[in-house]
């Protein structure tokens, strides 16, 4: 996050490389360390967190083995750079399982006791000074930046007192990890943004894999520019698929979940629509050595003790109160002139919703008939449309102040009484079939009623409905500007 952690950090030192990536779990993590070694090796500190993504990517008892399995690897791969490891423990309060979270989180709190790493555990914190609904305020998701900012600079002012890992005797018992890339030889482009740049190749084809016979696809790496929920890799051998979907136009890393395929030599990778790759993680999950099973690490001892540095997280409380204080005197001095406002509306609504004349006197502006239709013309079948409709309250109510604030109830109203005429409609047909009206080119003023569906009253009533309908996507700014170039179109003709 912009002016968050990485900036308490740059604060103090100048040589911070950020090679996290948003929304990715541990097993992007893992692959960075694969990629970057000689970064690692140069490190005096080490930070890593993924508890949150952990869960959100792997949100079910059944997947949470992967999971586990893979903050195994990571942890297992900084043991042997021996340097100083600080691990953050994020706090998760979204809609998530909860077992998962519970689960996940103790696990990372046992591997730091078990390796010797120093880590804040800021989910426990929150949980135990009650500050859950204030960690929810900014999005569930992120702390605030000031949170984070002072929390790195405090984490780098305190460097020298961060233990190294243990010094016991534990075996690599990691699997072999490989990266594929393609070479110079394929088209690619070189993206970047403020903070990250790779080499993507843009693909739409097939590629043999034949060189990983054995090995198993793990994870994959892509940055595409727009969203497409028909993009698709999939990796086929003779006997099996495996499929991940960047969909999302941001950069990815994706699980593949599936740990027991493995690659043959007739193995292909396939992307269905354009897909900006970058890589593919694989590991070699054969004849790799017996795992021992870490114990359980009771937290009630000295480990506990000399490894958690909770002490560093700013006053969070603290900066509650001083919110909390600040927002009881400034809010209501700032709302006051909206409430006033609000009120004023609300009185106007009331008034109008007893009345309820206006209603009536807009609706008989209108010509809107209860039920009828008249069948000898076309132009009126038209003019009853619900577009021509809406289209003619918009125009009758947009020429007053007044017009403006009833527009929604009556426009609603029309929509409401349209739906009620229509269902009454089909269920009389249903009953009758004779009584369904004729096909509207049987109209003797067929011709002369199309023009209706090209004037400026049905189409502002069709541009309302189609902006309704896709609300969630800007429908309704859509609409303005849809609007506008509706009324240039009638002032040139």
């Amino acid at each position: 996050m912009k002016n968050g952690f990485q900036s308490g950090l740059e604060s103090e030192i100048t040589n911070v490389f950020n090679l996290s990536l948003g929304a990715s779990p541990a097993i992007q993590s893992l692959y960075e360390i694969i990629r970057n070694r000689s970064i690692f090796m140069e490190a005096d500190l080490i930070i890593f967190g993924s508890n949150t993504v952990d869960v959100i990517q792997y949100n079910s008892l059944q997947l949470l083995p992967i999971s586990i399995q893979v903050i195994n690897w990571v942890y297992e791969e900084l043991f042997f750079f021996r340097k100083k490891i600080f691990v953050f423990i994020a706090p998760n309060f979204q809609n998530l399982n909860q077992e998962c979270v519970k689960q996940i989180n103790y696990h990372h709190r046992k591997l730091c006791l078990y390796y010797g790493y120093n880590f804040i555990d800021m989910h426990d914190y929150y949980i135990e000074n009650k500050l859950q609904a204030f960690q929810k305020i900014r999005d569930g998701a992120h702390d605030f930046n000031f949170i984070m900012r002072e929390l790195g600079k405090n984490i780098i002012k305190n460097i020298d007192f961060f233990h190294l890992p243990l010094s016991s005797s534990i075996h690599n018992s990691n699997p072999n990890f490989r990266i594929f890339t393609f070479n110079d030889e394929i088209k690619n482009e070189i993206k970047k943004n403020s903070l990250y740049c790779e080499k993507i190749f843009p693909l739409e084809s097939v590629f043999k894999l034949e060189k990983y016979i054995h090995y198993t696809p793990i994870g994959i790496h892509t940055w595409n520019s727009e969203r497409n929920n028909n993009r698709q890799i999939s990796i086929v051998n003779d006997v099996d698929t495996i499929k991940v979907f960047p969909k999302h136009p941001w950069m990815q890393f994706l699980d593949f979940y599936d740990r027991k395929f493995k690659i043959t030599k007739d193995t292909k990778i396939v992307f269905t629509h354009k897909t900006n790759f970058i890589a593919l993680f694989l590991a070699d999950l054969n004849n790799k050595p017996k795992v021992e099973k870490i114990p359980d690490i009771f937290f009630e001892n000295e480990l506990k003790e000399k490894y958690n540095f909770n002490h560093l997280i700013p006053p969070i409380k603290w900066y509650k109160e001083i919110i909390d204080e600040y927002c009881g005197i400034v809010d209501p001095r700032k709302l006051a002139p909206l409430q006033n406002r609000i009120n004023t509306l609300y009185s106007t609504v009331s008034l109008l919703e007893q009345d309820n004349i206006f209603l009536k006197k807009t609706l008989n502006s209108l010509s809107i008939k209860k039920l009828e239709i008249k069948t000898n013309s076309a132009k009126t079948r038209i003019q009853n449309q619900l577009s021509y409709k809406l289209g003619q309250a918009m125009i009758v109510n947009s020429k007053s102040f007044l017009g403006y604030i009833r527009m929604p109830f009556v426009l609603s109203y029309i929509y409401d009484k349209h739906k009620q005429e229509q269902k009454i409609y089909q269920e009389k047909i249903k009953k009758d079939p004779s009584l369904k009206l004729p096909s509207l080119e049987s109209y003797p003023d067929y011709k002369e009623a199309l023009k209706e569906k090209e004037c400026f009253t049905y189409k502002l009533g069709k541009a309302l409905i189609q902006a309704n309908k896709t609300w969630y996507g800007g429908g309704y700014i859509k609409l303005l500007f849809e609007i506008r170039k509706l009324k240039r179109v009638i002032e040139r003709k």
